[in-house]
């Protein structure tokens, strides 16, 4: 039998359902391919027993005529998604010893289609960084050269999906960290529309930013996922009751007519296929014309400010009072200080006093208000360019993956990083990455239409 990790989800789908393989099968051959690859440091929580009990159940639904639209895929969590029963850490200390009590509305609709938990993947700390040096347990190593950073803050789920440590996983984007590591680590990555994916159990970073999304080897694949996990949920209240299509049948491989933009801000670095990419667009019969974002420049400044602003007040619940790791203290406040400051890696403690700095008194005025009105600017200039094209076109991340050396350094933090990715965080709109590190972006609740060319884009080698 051919190894069974080198199916994408979607064929693994068609292999259960033929009965070629079970899922506890399937479920075997990830699991082996975990422990062989351990040194990536892709999970941090393995469930083997849970995987293969979930496994299990679901052959015997499929068995009974009762499978679901996920049935017997084994996945991925990223460790930001709480998760009933299991350890959820955010890749920090202060949490080592979460376990929820409930599970996230997203991660229970994937088990509610049949899929099965293999473990959850290492981050940046609170999704804090874009290498995960930043996670209390360590970096993750890109599978295609360990040396290398996968990118982040979704990198243990994009370094699982690469080296075949899973069908697919779950991510989670603030400001491009699915996009980000699909394209460090030559996978898809799809982020919806704000409000797509409810947030309800996802641990919170920046709320008007932070978005579930997915990671996996095809675009399809990716496509298959969002449309179990999407839809209205009454514990979210940014959750939209907008109707999810079934996204996977929408795929026809047909754009031509469609009009496609390329930002000319966007155009600053590019890589060695970009001209090709051009050519096959226009050869599969699409109209590609230049677009303006003039604000694209100030989307980093204008991410930092709002994202740490309200990151501040969003990690204020992590105390040592009522979960999570405590450090004593004499007093009361010296209890909240030696806890944060001691449970909190350097970078989550950075953002934070920037954050603290932001929305303070003068702060707010000064730097807040300006950056959320630059971020209207920033979404007139989608706005605009969506009158006249139907998607944007751009690389993901044109620069290759640094090593980890460099990350320690400050490569992540570099001027390119997330330049192609913030503006269209801060605008809500769905965007995806193809596993050949090509980006498109579209309209408000477009999701589909995203896809559908990210599809074709995705054929472009």
């Amino acid at each position: 039998m051919t190894d069974l990790t080198e199916l994408t989800l979607t064929d693994a789908l068609k292999g259960l359902k033929e009965k070629k393989f079970s899922s506890v099968e399937l479920t075997k051959a990830y699991l082996g391919k975990m422990e062989e690859l351990r040194r990536l440091n892709a999970y941090i929580t393995e469930t083997p027993e849970k995987a293969l009990q979930m496994a299990e159940e679901s052959d015997n639904r499929r068995a009974k005529g009762e499978a679901g639209k996920l049935e017997g895929i084994p996945l991925g969590i990223k460790d930001m998604f709480c998760t009933k029963g299991t350890k959820t850490t955010a890749a920090s200390r202060i949490l080592s010893n979460f376990i929820p009590p409930f599970e996230a509305t997203t991660t229970q609709r994937l088990w509610d289609a049949g899929a099965v938990l293999l473990g959850k993947t290492n981050t940046d700390e609170f999704a804090m960084g874009s290498s995960t040096i930043t996670s209390y347990y360590g970096v993750t190593h890109n599978p295609h050269d360990e040396n290398k950073v996968p990118g982040g803050s979704s990198g243990g789920s994009a370094a699982a999906v690469a080296a075949h440590m899973c069908a697919g996983a779950t991510g989670t984007e603030t400001g491009g960290s699915i996009r980000h590591p699909a394209s460090f680590c030559k996978v898809s990555g799809f982020k919806p529309t704000y409000g797509r994916c409810s947030r309800y159990g996802v641990i919170a970073y920046a709320s008007s930013l932070d978005e579930p999304g997915v990671l996996a080897r095809s675009v399809e694949d990716c496509a298959r996922m969002i449309e179990v996990m999407a839809g209205h949920d009454p514990k979210d209240s940014t959750s939209s009751h907008r109707e999810v299509p079934e996204f996977h049948k929408m795929l026809d491989k047909n754009i031509k007519g469609m009009k496609i933009g390329i930002p000319k801000e966007y155009q600053e670095l590019l890589p060695a296929n970009w001209e090709k990419a051009v050519q096959f667009l226009k050869d599969e019969g699409a109209v590609l014309m230049d677009v303006d974002m003039p604000h694209t420049e100030e989307a980093g400044m204008v991410y930092y400010v709002i994202s740490q602003g309200e990151a501040t007040t969003n990690l204020a619940r992590y105390d040592g009072a009522r979960y999570g790791v405590r450090e004593n203290g004499e007093t009361l406040d010296e209890m909240y200080m030696n806890t944060r400051m001691k449970g909190f890696g350097q970078e989550v403690r950075n953002r934070m006093i920037l954050g603290t700095f932001f929305t303070s008194a003068k702060g707010y005025h000064d730097y807040f208000v300006p950056a959320q009105k630059m971020r209207s600017l920033i979404k007139q200039d989608f706005d605009k360019a969506f009158e006249k094209v139907d998607v944007l076109f751009s690389p993901a991340v044109p620069i290759e993956p640094f090593t980890i050396e460099e990350a320690k350094h400050g490569a992540a933090k570099g001027r390119f990083n997330d330049n192609y990715l913030m503006p269209s965080c801060l605008t809500g709109v769905p965007a995806g990455c193809a596993n050949n590190g090509l980006q498109v972006i579209g309209r408000m609740w477009d999701d589909a239409t995203v896809l559908k060319v990210l599809d074709v884009v995705e054929m472009c080698k």
